[in-house]
């Protein structure tokens, strides 16, 4: 996330966080939900079907291990050619209990396209998953790039329109860039060069680290007590090889994994936000509508370097 300066922006004055706090004195838990962007698949490029199955089985199985149950959210675009695959791969997630949320169709961005057709993708994107679903409804969405809105007014219309479809919007509150990181991890797996592959994985895990730190400590600033997190992540090949380490480095930093239903609960995912121009986890839209306590500006980013490598990765994997 680049950090771009806002011009002329109007703060909403939302209700006071005190609500949030209670006796700093005593002890609380910290708690986080697991959730996963383009489930079954990113989408920057193809892998072969016997790779993407890998790559599910083992999310599923480091789920399993940790007795988590996340939340994914569905791009059934990314597979439109191969139907039945995405149906076996959202019935794998589905019937190990995690819940399958919307993603939209074609992950496309509400900022560059009108409401009806930004509804209707969504509508689109919710055929083959609510067949896994049965009976049971969608109820959540998470939108692409998280672009919820321009301007508080497109904001609300947003919201009042998943209202009607009956999904709820869910936020971010952690998120680790892991998209740049994967595409080189996997073009070197790809060329069979494993020792390289594992320098990008590390450089991940490193980085994971430097964001959960930070993501700590501006917590703390903003909250007189935990709140719930909310992490992103997506579904790709480093993932599947990197969860394990991922959820370790949280239990040890003395968080609890609970259901996004759980998280939602608590009275911090009601406030209102500021709108933004660009997407943006909602630690930095809560700061910015209220005290401002966070130097923003210190939120550790990818490099240049890894940015080009993640680029030119893209070309390579496009062009196989």
């Amino acid at each position: 996330m680049f950090i771009i300066k806002l011009l002329s922006v109007s703060i909403i004055v939302c209700a006071s966080f005190a609500s949030v706090g209670v006796d700093a004195k005593e002890p609380h838990p910290k708690h986080i939900s697991i959730t996963f962007d383009d489930v079954p698949i990113h989408g920057e490029f193809t892998l072969s079907p016997e790779s993407v199955k890998e790559i599910n089985q083992k999310l599923l199985d480091t789920l399993n291990k940790y007795k988590i149950k996340a939340t994914g959210f569905v791009n059934e675009g990314h597979l439109k050619n191969d139907p039945k695959l995405l149906q076996s791969l959202l019935a794998d997630w589905h019937q190990q209990g995690h819940s399958l949320g919307n993603h939209t169709f074609s992950h496309i961005s509400y900022h560059k396209t009108d409401l009806d057709t930004y509804l209707a993708d969504i509508q689109k994107g919710a055929t083959t998953t609510q067949t896994v679903l049965g009976h049971q409804q969608q109820k959540f969405f998470r939108p692409p790039y998280l672009h919820a809105g321009e301007t508080n007014a497109s904001q609300q219309l947003l919201d009042k329109g998943l209202e009607k479809l009956g999904l709820r919007l869910v936020p971010v509150t952690m998120e680790n860039a892991d998209y740049v990181f994967d595409a080189p991890y996997t073009a070197r797996l790809q060329n069979k060069q494993v020792a390289v592959a594992n320098t990008y994985q590390q450089q991940y895990l490193t980085f994971t680290e430097r964001r959960l730190d930070f993501y700590d400590s501006a917590s703390a600033k903003m909250f007189d007590q935990p709140v719930p997190h909310i992490l992103m992540l997506h579904v790709n090949q480093l993932n599947a090889a990197s969860l394990d380490s991922i959820l370790m480095s949280l239990q040890s930093r003395g968080y609890q994994f609970q259901s996004l239903e759980q998280t939602l609960q608590h009275p911090i995912y009601s406030q209102p936000t500021q709108a933004f121009k660009f997407g943006i986890h909602w630690l930095f839209r809560w700061d910015k509508a209220t005290a401002n306590k966070v130097n923003w500006a210190t939120e550790p980013e990818p490099s240049t370097d890894a940015f080009a490598e993640h680029q030119q990765a893209i070309t390579t994997l496009k062009n196989r």
